[in-house]
């Protein structure tokens, strides 16, 4: 398996230039990894897809989420205010991403423009409802009517309610489910589907419009001095960066920055992270007033920050081009049996910086960021899916383990095809089969041809590429279905051949 610095080093003795220089590396990696992105997504290959569990969010009904001996919740609205509070919490409006969803109050939809607790919620715009308010009331349901794709996804392939992860027992019968019900992809423009009809299944798909988040864009860091023996050690760097995140997706990177931990109080330091705007200003969300009739700029816009792996602490220079993971551990806990350790770092929108007092909170482990421009696809299952498979019963957290929140689960499956991260370690390979590797090369070789003006040796290798990815297509794209009849096949050495409708397999 070919690794970038192999990749690297072939397109090195081809172009017969070889200088040890960083930003010579970091120049071959860019089109290195252009080449890949070229390559990976010439055809829908085999190889480059993924498959999920999709989740269906039934509706949060006053009468569905509630815990004995609660047998309804209830909010008292009040015209002219943004703000509803519910009368006990409920455990699926902050386990599920309900920002940017709906809410029908009074026979009457708004935009929930933000999940405040798992008590109350700000709308996009005042209520307005009856007069007098209704006191107490349960005319109310949250629904969730968009769901976005994946943040890798280039390409929804399939989506489709299976017999798993909810079994029913290999019987292969409706309901729940037989073989396959696939979605199929439909136009609002073409049938005209109604917004809010719901069912127990859905029928097909719909997409809608994307859904962006805007891009970051100033860093302050700020070390401050720490007698803990568990934060930063002195004389160490660390390279950090952040971006916006809103109903779990997140955007562009901001500016990175380069802190340097010098001697300070028992000689380790703590970090704190400044979210600032391109004049200096703090990127904040106003605290909401009483009297907000709209959202304030950033509201809902929570930040997540992220640190550069592919660096050297010691000397504060980077390794190549940059790998940013999350931290985790949000709390800073120096106790690893914590339910919320593997957490991401995340801000509320309201606030201007985050600490990282710990340096257990940067594991080589944690999650990469896949570039991306903030932009993601929204599909909307048609009808909305209001049923659930198996409803899970809260159970409080103990001395062991963690909370179970309420929930109530109906899953499909989808399969997508998916962007892959960068190359970014000296060792990272792509994610193709070998034979692959070598057209990487190829491509980025045509480009640097390209740019010196030997247009035709690029052509040429323009040319290799054309001619391997027709043989490549044959194995990795093109498949022959074969047709299979059921039923009794006849007689086989005198004896009957018998077929099990079950397994596809003959039997006798």
């Amino acid at each position: 398996m070919a690794n970038l610095k192999a990749l690297r080093q072939k397109v090195k003795n081809i172009t017969d230039y070889s200088p040890e220089l960083q930003q010579y590396n970091d120049q071959l990696d860019e089109l290195l990894n252009d080449a890949y992105n070229t390559i990976w997504t010439k055809k829908r290959w085999n190889f480059a897809t993924k498959e999920y569990n999709f989740k269906f969010i039934p509706d949060i009904l006053p009468t569905r989420d509630v815990i004995a001996p609660v047998t309804s919740v209830t909010t008292t609205p009040v015209r002219g205010s943004r703000q509803i509070s519910f009368s006990v919490p409920m455990d699926r409006l902050t386990v599920e991403n309900f920002e940017g969803q709906f809410i029908t109050l009074e026979d009457y939809e708004y935009g929930i423009s933000k999940v405040v607790s798992n008590q109350e919620i700000l709308l996009d715009e005042p209520y307005h409802g009856p007069v007098p308010p209704p006191a107490g009331t349960t005319n109310w349901y949250i629904k969730r009517r968009y769901y976005d794709l994946p943040h890798d996804c280039i390409e929804l392939l399939t989506l489709a309610h299976r017999d798993k992860p909810h079994s029913n027992n290999g019987a292969g019968v409706l309901p729940p489910y037989g073989k396959l019900i696939s979605l199929m992809a439909r136009k609002d423009e073409q049938l005209n589907l109604r917004m809010d009809y719901k069912a127990s299944y859905a029928e097909a798909y719909v997409w809608s419009p994307s859904f962006y988040v805007p891009e970051a864009q100033n860093i302050l860091l700020t070390p401050v001095d720490d007698p803990g023996v568990n934060s930063f050690p002195v004389n160490s760097y660390l390279e950090v960066c952040w971006a916006f995140l809103r109903d779990g997706q997140v955007g562009s990177l901001s500016e990175p920055a380069i802190v340097k931990f010098d001697a300070g109080q028992g000689g380790f330091n703590t970090l704190t992270i400044g979210f600032k705007s391109w004049d200096d200003q703090d990127i904040v969300a106003d605290v909401f007033q009483t009297k907000d009739t709209q959202p304030s700029q950033f509201e809902g816009l929570q930040k997540i920050v992220f640190w550069n792996a592919n660096f050297n602490r010691t000397t504060g220079e980077r390794l190549g081009l940059p790998v940013w993971r999350t931290f985790n551990n949000p709390g800073g806990s120096a106790t690893r049996n914590t339910s919320t350790y593997l957490d991401a770092v995340t801000a509320a929108d309201t606030a201007a910086s985050v600490n990282i007092t710990n340096f257990n909170q940067i594991d080589p482990g944690n999650t990469v960021y896949i570039e991306q421009d903030g932009q993601y696809n929204r599909i909307r299952p048609y009808p909305r899916v209001d049923a659930f498979d198996e409803a899970v019963a809260q159970a409080a957290a103990t001395n062991d383990y963690s909370k179970v929140p309420q929930d109530f689960l109906r899953y499909g499956v989808a399969r997508y095809y998916y962007k892959p991260s960068h190359l970014g370690f000296a060792t990272d390979s792509p994610e193709m089969p070998y034979e692959f590797h070598q057209l990487v090369v190829y491509q980025a070789l045509a480009t640097i041809y390209e740019k010196v003006g030997q247009l035709s040796q690029a052509q040429n290798y323009e040319r290799k590429i054309e001619k391997e990815i027709k043989q490549l297509e044959r194995r990795y794209t093109d498949h022959i279905d074969s047709l299979i009849q059921r039923g009794q096949f006849g007689l086989v050495g005198g004896r009957p051949f018998y077929y099990d409708y079950n397994s596809l397999r003959h039997m006798g």
